[in-house]
């Protein structure tokens, strides 16, 4: 078991969400290897990114603003997944996942069916894909 690392609240608003990253995580969606988590992830790197599942959505919005939607469909499936599968990176209401749809729904884009159904069969979290009320 893994201990993960304590972050400042006042820190995490400062932190820089990288795109190379991001870039990673939508080439595991687009592979299939989702169910291959933690794996592709060293202990360091579930350890520095998991910070990342609890900042703000203002962080997050600005992060995917240069992505695709079919991208950001890809991140909401990663990060679906990775809250379930990687220790420490669980988010609950502040699941990057939600923040995500929310960037595709301000640009007029729903999530489909298929993906809904997909998300339900895929997670614990009853706050994805669309927050708290």
């Amino acid at each position: 078991m893994a201990i993960g690392s304590w972050t400042p609240e006042k820190e995490k608003d400062t932190l820089s969400i990288d795109t190379q990253w991001l870039q990673q995580c939508i080439a595991l969606s687009r592979s299939d290897k989702l169910e291959l988590l933690p794996a592709p992830f060293s202990e360091q790197e579930q350890q520095k990114y998991a910070v990342f599942m609890r900042v703000a959505p203002e962080q997050w919005q600005a992060a995917v603003a240069d992505f695709s939607n079919d991208e950001l469909v890809d991140l909401i499936r990663f990060f679906t997944r990775a809250e379930k599968l990687i220790s420490g990176w669980d988010a609950g209401k502040e699941s990057p996942a939600i923040w995500i749809n929310k960037a595709l729904r301000k640009r007029g884009e729903k999530l489909s069916r298929d993906m809904l159904l997909w998300i339900r069969a895929n997670t614990d979290n009853r706050f994805i894909p669309n927050g708290g009320l």
